[in-house]
Protein backbone atom coordinates (compact mmCIF):
# COMPACT_ATOMS: atom_id res chain seq x y z
CA UNK A 1 0.00 0.00 0.00
CA UNK A 2 2.81 2.09 0.39
CA UNK A 3 4.48 2.12 -2.65
CA UNK A 4 0.95 3.01 -4.21
CA UNK A 5 0.94 6.26 -1.81
CA UNK A 6 4.73 7.04 -2.37
CA UNK A 7 4.23 6.99 -6.32
CA UNK A 8 0.95 9.68 -5.96
CA UNK A 9 3.04 11.19 -3.54
CA UNK A 10 4.46 14.57 -4.92
CA UNK A 11 8.53 14.56 -3.72
CA UNK A 12 8.14 17.80 -2.21
CA UNK A 13 4.88 16.25 0.41
CA UNK A 14 6.13 17.99 3.75
CA UNK A 15 5.71 15.01 5.38
CA UNK A 16 6.25 12.65 2.79
CA UNK A 17 9.90 11.12 4.96
CA UNK A 18 7.82 9.99 7.24
CA UNK A 19 6.09 7.74 4.86
CA UNK A 20 9.41 6.50 3.62
CA UNK A 21 10.87 5.96 6.72
CA UNK A 22 7.50 4.07 7.42
CA UNK A 23 8.01 1.71 4.32
CA UNK A 24 11.77 1.37 5.09
CA UNK A 25 11.10 -0.07 8.48
CA UNK A 26 8.40 -2.12 7.55
CA UNK A 27 10.58 -3.47 4.59
CA UNK A 28 13.42 -4.04 7.21
CA UNK A 29 11.25 -6.24 9.28
CA UNK A 30 9.08 -8.09 6.09
CA UNK A 31 12.81 -9.04 5.22
CA UNK A 32 14.30 -10.44 8.58
CA UNK A 33 11.47 -12.39 8.65
CA UNK A 34 11.58 -14.07 5.02
CA UNK A 35 12.11 -17.55 4.98
CA UNK A 36 14.74 -20.16 4.06
CA UNK A 37 12.67 -20.72 0.89
CA UNK A 38 12.23 -17.11 0.28
CA UNK A 39 8.84 -16.78 0.75
CA UNK A 40 6.59 -15.47 3.80
CA UNK A 41 3.85 -17.77 5.51
CA UNK A 42 0.00 -16.41 6.32
CA UNK A 43 1.32 -15.75 10.05
CA UNK A 44 4.20 -13.84 9.41
CA UNK A 45 5.56 -14.32 13.30
CA UNK A 46 4.54 -17.51 13.48
CA UNK A 47 5.54 -19.38 10.49
CA UNK A 48 4.80 -22.99 11.53
CA UNK A 49 1.21 -22.23 12.31
CA UNK A 50 0.63 -22.66 8.29
CA UNK A 51 2.14 -25.46 6.74
CA UNK A 52 2.60 -23.53 3.00
CA UNK A 53 3.82 -20.13 2.43
CA UNK A 54 1.41 -17.61 0.94
CA UNK A 55 2.57 -16.50 -2.60
CA UNK A 56 0.00 -13.25 -3.43
CA UNK A 57 1.34 -11.35 0.29
CA UNK A 58 5.23 -12.75 -0.52
CA UNK A 59 4.55 -11.44 -4.32
CA UNK A 60 4.06 -8.26 -3.11
CA UNK A 61 6.30 -8.10 -0.34
CA UNK A 62 8.51 -8.94 -3.64
CA UNK A 63 7.12 -6.68 -5.67
CA UNK A 64 7.72 -3.78 -2.77
CA UNK A 65 11.27 -4.78 -1.99
CA UNK A 66 12.02 -4.28 -5.68
CA UNK A 67 10.34 -1.20 -6.10
CA UNK A 68 12.65 0.18 -3.02
CA UNK A 69 15.49 -0.41 -4.58
CA UNK A 70 14.35 0.70 -7.88
CA UNK A 71 13.22 3.98 -6.37
CA UNK A 72 16.34 4.61 -4.59
CA UNK A 73 14.75 3.99 -1.30
CA UNK A 74 16.38 0.75 0.16
CA UNK A 75 19.70 -0.53 -0.26
CA UNK A 76 20.26 -2.17 -2.94
CA UNK A 77 23.22 -3.84 -1.66
CA UNK A 78 21.10 -5.25 1.63
CA UNK A 79 17.98 -5.80 0.14
CA UNK A 80 18.48 -7.45 -3.53
CA UNK A 81 19.69 -10.62 -2.04
CA UNK A 82 16.50 -10.74 -0.18
CA UNK A 83 14.31 -10.01 -3.74
CA UNK A 84 16.64 -12.32 -5.67
CA UNK A 85 15.37 -15.25 -3.10
CA UNK A 86 11.73 -13.79 -3.02
CA UNK A 87 11.25 -14.48 -6.69
CA UNK A 88 13.14 -17.44 -6.76
CA UNK A 89 10.59 -19.36 -4.02
CA UNK A 90 7.50 -17.92 -5.97
CA UNK A 91 8.78 -19.10 -9.34
CA UNK A 92 8.81 -22.72 -7.64
CA UNK A 93 5.31 -22.33 -7.45
CA UNK A 94 4.30 -22.01 -10.90
CA UNK A 95 3.03 -25.29 -12.05
CA UNK A 96 3.33 -27.65 -14.96
CA UNK A 97 -0.20 -26.16 -15.87
CA UNK A 98 0.71 -22.77 -15.99
CA UNK A 99 -0.65 -22.06 -12.91
CA UNK A 100 0.79 -20.24 -10.05
CA UNK A 101 -0.20 -21.53 -6.73
CA UNK A 102 0.14 -21.54 -2.96
CA UNK A 103 -2.50 -18.71 -2.52
CA UNK A 104 -5.02 -18.19 0.33
CA UNK A 105 -8.52 -17.35 -0.51
CA UNK A 106 -10.30 -14.40 0.67
CA UNK A 107 -11.96 -14.57 3.97
CA UNK A 108 -12.39 -12.59 6.99
CA UNK A 109 -9.44 -14.39 8.92
CA UNK A 110 -6.42 -16.32 8.10
CA UNK A 111 -7.36 -19.83 6.62
CA UNK A 112 -5.71 -23.36 5.58
CA UNK A 113 -4.92 -24.12 1.83
CA UNK A 114 -3.16 -26.29 -0.71
CA UNK A 115 0.32 -25.89 -2.64
CA UNK A 116 -2.65 -25.85 -5.85
CA UNK A 117 -5.01 -23.14 -4.88
CA UNK A 118 -4.83 -20.36 -7.38
CA UNK A 119 -6.46 -17.09 -7.54
CA UNK A 120 -6.57 -13.86 -9.43
CA UNK A 121 -5.48 -11.45 -7.69
CA UNK A 122 -2.23 -13.41 -6.43
CA UNK A 123 -1.37 -14.19 -10.12
CA UNK A 124 -2.06 -10.70 -10.18
CA UNK A 125 0.76 -9.96 -7.78
CA UNK A 126 3.50 -12.30 -9.14
CA UNK A 127 2.84 -10.15 -12.48
CA UNK A 128 3.08 -6.77 -10.35
CA UNK A 129 6.57 -8.49 -8.82
CA UNK A 130 7.75 -10.07 -11.74
CA UNK A 131 7.28 -6.45 -13.75
CA UNK A 132 9.79 -4.84 -11.04
CA UNK A 133 12.14 -7.40 -10.17
CA UNK A 134 12.34 -7.53 -14.26
CA UNK A 135 12.91 -3.07 -13.81
CA UNK A 136 15.60 -4.33 -11.27
CA UNK A 137 17.64 -6.96 -13.37
CA UNK A 138 17.72 -4.36 -16.30
CA UNK A 139 18.60 -1.60 -13.65
CA UNK A 140 21.38 -3.63 -12.37
CA UNK A 141 25.15 -4.54 -13.88
CA UNK A 142 25.97 -6.86 -11.70
CA UNK A 143 26.72 -10.96 -12.95
CA UNK A 144 24.03 -12.24 -10.78
CA UNK A 145 20.64 -10.36 -11.46
CA UNK A 146 17.54 -12.01 -9.92
CA UNK A 147 16.11 -12.66 -13.24
CA UNK A 148 17.59 -13.94 -16.05
CA UNK A 149 16.55 -11.49 -19.21
CA UNK A 150 16.69 -14.67 -21.82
Amino acid sequence: GLVGVLQCMPENYPDRHLFVEQFQQMSSTIAAIQGPDGLWHTGLLDPASYPFPENSGSAFFTYALAWGINNQLLDATVYTPVVTKAWKGLLLHIYSDGRFGSIQSVADAPGKFKPTSSYVYGVGAFLLAGSEVDRLAMNQSVVSSPVSRK
